[in-house]
């Protein structure tokens, strides 16, 4: 699996969120972990969207996989930053998108349908959904 991307938001020196983008063999797997508090995490995650437009419209990506089962807590401001990675991705790469979260996370089980924009026909037709327990 090869990293193509990451952001690291670290909080009163400790690393606290993690946006990982890595290939493997025609498929791109976006993962987000960690806690999302900081006031402005646009500004942590600017690098990595401008890694992504550069990078992304090179690849041959067949499928894309976007986790969120290890994202702990993300704030308002954190959940416009995560929207525009997720809407880069779905505006450059073609093809599936499963997107992982967790079944008992009433957060990521009404949030994330919102943030992926399924009201659009295009997004919704190429989305579907795996519903992983916590361990």
């Amino acid at each position: 699996m090869n990293i193509l991307t990451y952001c690291e938001i670290m909080d009163g020196g400790a690393s606290v969120f993690h946006c990982v983008a890595r290939e493997d063999e025609g498929s791109l797997l976006v993962t987000f972990s960690g806690v999302v508090r900081v006031d402005n995490p646009a500004r942590h995650l600017s690098e990595m969207l401008t890694d992504l437009r550069q990078i992304l419209p090179g690849r041959a990506i067949e499928r894309t996989v976007i986790d969120f089962t290890e994202l702990e807590f993300c704030n308002s401001n954190g959940f416009y930053s995560i929207m525009d990675v997720i809407e880069l991705v779905y505006a450059t790469v073609q093809g599936p998108v499963l997107v992982r979260r967790l079944e008992e996370d009433d957060w990521q089980q009404e949030t994330l349908p919102i943030l992926l924009n399924l009201d659009e026909a295009t997004v919704a037709a190429r989305t579907s959904f795996e519903d992983v327990r916590e361990i």
